[in-house]
């Protein structure tokens, strides 16, 4: 009987160091970058605002209104698994600040019904990052999937954002999606 006692207890410590350890790992995997995302935060307090899935390949767009001749344009952006590229620009109407392949931007220029599309930028974004300001103009959207998300509406006039593609810790997309 004491020899089972003995036993007994020393299987329950070896039990109990297992509990903490197992939290400990937990902990860690939760802490631990491993998925990468298309990521919103305050770029002057580095606060996540929000994360959202991105696969390689997949194309998201950035649509705001130009400052000089108030019309809407439309930014896409591809995340191609290593980089964030800005693909096309798409301008509802053409004028003043309105850039053209000739100022060395993109390769052409096509009339559209939906307006004038600039392709073959294809310019990678230095630390798969952009920086956007917010003001009631240029009030700029994210357009994600099929949403249209009101970056203002979000963190306010004023703002500056960041947005990215990195990897993200599980805590950060549980707290941030």
């Amino acid at each position: 009987m004491r020899a089972r006692t003995k036993q007994h207890n020393q299987t329950s410590r070896r039990g109990n160091y297992l509990v903490p350890l197992f939290l400990a790992v937990l902990a860690l995997l939760c802490l631990i970058p491993f998925n990468t995302r298309l990521v919103l935060s305050d770029y002057r307090t580095g606060k996540t605002l929000c994360t959202y899935p991105i696969r390689g390949g997949e194309t998201f767009a950035i649509r705001y209104t130009h400052s000089v001749n108030l019309s809407h344009v439309t930014d896409t952006l591809e995340w191609t698994g290593r980089e964030l590229i800005l693909r096309t620009s798409l301008f509802t109407s053409f004028g003043a600040g309105i850039p053209v392949p000739a100022d060395g931007i993109g390769t052409a220029i096509t009339n559209t019904e939906d307006g004038f599309l600039l392709t073959g930028i294809d310019k990678a974004q230095a630390d798969n990052a952009l920086l956007i300001m917010l003001q009631k103009v240029p009030d700029h959207h994210l357009l994600y999937r099929e949403q249209a998300i009101s970056l203002l509406d979000m963190a306010g006039s004023g703002a500056l954002l960041r947005l990215c593609v990195r990897p993200v810790s599980l805590a950060t997309i549980i707290l941030h999606s």
